[in-house]
This record gives C-alpha cells, sequence and structure tokens, in this order.
C-alpha cells in the first residue's frame, strides 16, 4: 500500500495538516466497499471526524488500522 499511496508526514520543524477524506473517498482510494469502512468507524476502530455534520478520516490513520489487523505473512 505504501507504494500505491503516499502518506504525508510532517516536514521537519513545521506542522502538516492531513487531509479528510469522506468514506467514500477513503474506501475509494484503498479500493474498499464503502460499507466496510463504515462498520468500522461506528465500531469506533477507526477514528472519524464531524467537523461539518458529515463523517470525515485520514487516511493515514485508515492505514494503520488496516496495517494492526495484519496476520502472518512474516519469517516464523
Amino acid at each position: 500500500m505504501d507504494a500505491v499511496f503516499h502518506i504525508p508526514e510532517s516536514s521537519a520543524g513545521g506542522v502538516h495538516a492531513e487531509r479528510l477524506l469522506t468514506l467514500h473517498q477513503a474506501a475509494e482510494a484503498l479500493g474498499l466497499h464503502y460499507w466496510q469502512l463504515q462498520r468500522a468507524v461506528k465500531r469506533g476502530a477507526i477514528p472519524s471526524y464531524t467537523p461539518f455534520g458529515r463523517k470525515l478520516v485520514k487516511l493515514s490513520e485508515v492505514v494503520a488500522y488496516i496495517n494492526s489487523c495484519r496476520q502472518g505473512g512474516g519469517d516464523a
């Protein structure tokens, strides 16, 4: 996923505000179904923001949640 999407990082000494996306935009960007993301937000697994009455998410937080759910694949 990291190769496809660049997650913005804060620059040296500066504060970088990450763009908030609608659930539809985030789901489309990651190739997910809207309802999958909606359920994760409703469960509280992914933080959401509602500054103008519309649920928004940070792409980096969605990717972090997906990575935290990763199982196997390691050299054991």
